[in-house]
């Protein structure tokens, strides 16, 4: 990814968090980034009932903190870490301080890890998709599911600015791990409604042209060196998410890049709960990426995240 500077993933000690944790540290190390580590222990629903608590929970807390504390040691060792690294155990709402630290720290990216079956960090169905929703940096959800480095690559292209920086991702992962590289557009056909039509074929020809033009397009915007034997393919869908992850199954990609704002085709992707689908449907880590622009306009001091 371009000119990382600062990492933070956030450990649960989960499998899927022992992935993005193993991750962070490599493209920490490829990147000569600084590395942050956080495990925060959920204390959000016992805040509130403070007045209510026996006095013998300060006492628990402490011990879990102990045991957090030197269990995240012993993970970071394992992974191989970089000298200098910063570690930390917190107390409070992950959400919020996952943000928050992001925020402060001034991070280019966030490192989740995610089940296969979307039960995300923290066991919360949508931490994820409000991390993607409301971090202003990048975000890379790792799945426990695939190999390390990443094989195959595939970057969602809809002709925006957004998707400038989603090619640029793209291809400095895809160099990074020597991985085969996929640009890939989502076409939604609005004709194929046009049962009324007499000639078929007619309709058959023109998306057979618009294709064409697409594919064209397609190469001219990626602009891959010709030392990246990237593919360029569209293809079509009822949705973009659906279109995606059908593409994403069909190449056995271990990751995909999206862009967080666009044209038309993949803002509505990180709404709510069709991120959730989509968690569930991709069938790899997902790296989710905004322009410079956007990430100037909500980064603190004008941090572009670059």
């Amino acid at each position: 990814m371009n000119q990382l500077k600062t990492i933070l993933v956030g450990v649960d000690f989960s499998e899927c968090s022992r992935c993005a944790l193993e991750h962070a540290v490599r493209l920490a190390r490829w990147n000569n980034a600084g590395l942050n580590v956080i495990h925060v222990m959920d204390s959000s629903s016992l805040d509130n009932l403070n007045s209510k608590l026996p006095p013998e929970l300060d006492e628990l807390r402490r011990l879990n903190r102990e045991h957090a504390i030197g269990r995240l040691a012993n993970w970071t060792k394992e992974s191989g870490a970089p000298e200098g690294h910063s570690r930390e155990v917190m107390n409070g709402a992950p959400l919020e301080l996952l943000l928050q630290e992001s925020r402060s720290r001034r991070i280019d990216l966030l490192v989740l890890g995610i089940t296969g079956d979307s039960l995300l960090l923290y066991g919360a169905g949508t931490l994820a998709t409000k991390c993607l929703r409301k971090s202003a940096t990048k975000v890379l959800l790792v799945k426990q599911t695939h190999p390390r480095p990443f094989r195959r690559i595939v970057a969602c292209v809809d002709f925006s600015e957004t998707s400038k920086e989603v090619v640029k991702q793209a291809l400095r992962v895809a160099g990074q791990d020597q991985a085969d590289l996929h640009f890939l557009h989502v076409l939604q056909a609005g004709w194929t409604g046009w049962n009324s039509h007499a000639n078929v074929s007619a309709l058959v020809d023109f998306e057979k042209n618009v294709r064409a033009l697409l594919e064209n397009n397609l190469r001219q915007f990626t602009a891959a060196p010709q030392e990246c034997s990237a593919i360029c393919s569209v293809t079509r869908a009822k949705t973009h998410g659906h279109g995606i992850a059908e593409y994403c199954r069909s190449v056995d990609a271990d990751l995909v890049v999206l862009g967080a704002r666009g044209q038309t085709t993949l803002n509505y992707v990180l709404l709510g709960s069709t991120v959730e689908r989509l968690l569930r449907e991709i069938p790899c880590s997902m790296l989710v990426v905004r322009s410079p622009e956007a990430c100037a306009g909500t980064s603190p001091a004008g941090n572009t995240g670059q």
